[in-house]
């Protein structure tokens, strides 16, 4: 029987690196100001995801020639910002017809954004100059932002009521996927290259499949927040899986025995693939919007010197690369991935936790906003 991760549709944050410093407009374009941008004007979903889009486009502006196509080093990049563009499309058309489609997106897109800043965090050493981070800092602001007020979690807290058998039984088979991914993990910890990758690769994953755990009990809350949690895992695993296939071929034999779906592109709704569906039907998320912006406008401001005309553009440039034609080796790009790494043990961050700016004051991380957070929402 497959398991949730097995099951998952994913197509593929590195970063305490991630810089908070917005480029420069042109001498013609002004960035929009935040506050102006914010007043008498809540953030709706569609808002986020045209941010969205506008971010994956100010990565590839800054990386467009920068950061060679036809190199395999850097793949996982490009790859990665191609799926991002894909799963913003596709929750751009879920918006528009309010189905599952918006859920398949933000799905694949948590995947995505782990692999895109995870593969940068690595190549940036090779690539100075380049100035990605502002983009990719927006991205994952819009990202986190979308999912802690329209997110799966979000969706069942909403519909209220007693966790079903079939969502407690979803909820065992899960805990015992990550118990064994857990136990899997910590005997490949000991084959990694010390104070590398790969071993940091796999510290973040224990770090995560330990949060995962620590959400006990069956209640509607708990349930909630491992829905949260657990997804945070499953992307994180499934971003690393596919950097682990590309860069380390010898260490990817050991970790095949992590559950895994490598590059198969298959298309469903998540780790609670049934029932993420219908909290879909009953949240009428489109039409909700969220009252406290002011950080978030603070962060995106940096994509308002897209145009879109540029957008456009850029999009076609980025769903155009072709992974096969990345063929050519670079040394000081290879360098730089199996360059020595500095794992603090104790750090209890992963990438995606070093990157997470997503507004989280609740007493309990369960991905889902407070209700004060919400404008009109009840």
């Amino acid at each position: 029987m497959k398991t949730p991760i097995h099951t998952a549709a994913i197509l593929a944050v590195a970063a305490s690196y991630l810089c908070v410093q917005v480029p420069s407009a042109r001498a013609d374009e002004k960035p929009a100001d935040p506050k102006a941008k914010e007043e008498g004007k809540k953030l709706t979903a569609a808002m986020i995801v045209s941010d969205m889009q506008k971010s994956v486009a100010l990565i590839a502006k800054n990386a467009k020639g920068k950061i060679s196509t036809k190199s395999k080093p850097a793949s996982p990049f490009w790859s990665a910002l191609k799926d991002s563009s894909k799963a913003i499309d596709k929750m751009e058309a879920g918006l528009k017809t309010t189905d599952a489609s918006t859920l398949q997106g933000l799905d694949a897109l948590g995947v995505s954004v782990h692999q895109l800043a995870a593969a940068w965090g690595v190549l940036k050493a090779s690539h100075e100059g380049v100035d990605v981070a502002p983009g990719l800092k927006a991205l994952s602001k819009s990202y986190e932002t979308f999912l802690f007020h329209f997110g799966p979690s979000v969706a069942r807290k909403k519909m209220g009521g007693e966790v079903t058998d079939a969502e407690k039984a979803t909820l065992a088979t899960a805990r015992k996927e990550v118990e064994g991914i857990k136990a899997q993990l910590t005997v490949i910890e000991g084959k990694a290259k010390p104070k590398s990758y790969q071993q940091r690769f796999v510290h973040d994953i224990l770090i995560l499949s330990k949060d995962v755990e620590a959400v006990k009990g069956n209640d509607l809350k708990s349930y909630c927040t491992y829905i949260y949690q657990y997804n945070r895992l499953k992307y994180t695993v499934l971003a690393y899986n596919s950097l682990v296939d590309d860069w380390f071929p010898d260490f990817s034999k050991d970790w095949d025995t992590v559950a895994k779906t490598k590059k198969e592109k298959a298309e469903g709704y998540g780790a609670f693939s049934e029932t993420e569906v219908t909290y879909y039907k009953e949240y009428h998320y489109a039409e909700k919007t969220v009252a406290k912006a002011e950080e978030y406008y603070e962060v995106v401001a940096c994509v308002e010197v897209i145009t879109e005309s540029e957008e456009a553009t850029l999009e076609e440039y980025t769903e155009s690369y072709s992974e096969e034609s990345a063929t050519e080796a670079s040394s000081e790009e290879m360098a730089d991935v199996d360059e020595d790494v500095s794992i603090d043990e104790n750090d209890q961050e992963s990438f995606a936790d070093e990157a997470d700016s997503a507004d989280t004051d609740d007493d309990v991380n369960d991905g889902c906003a407070d209700d004060a957070d919400d404008g009109g929402d009840e």
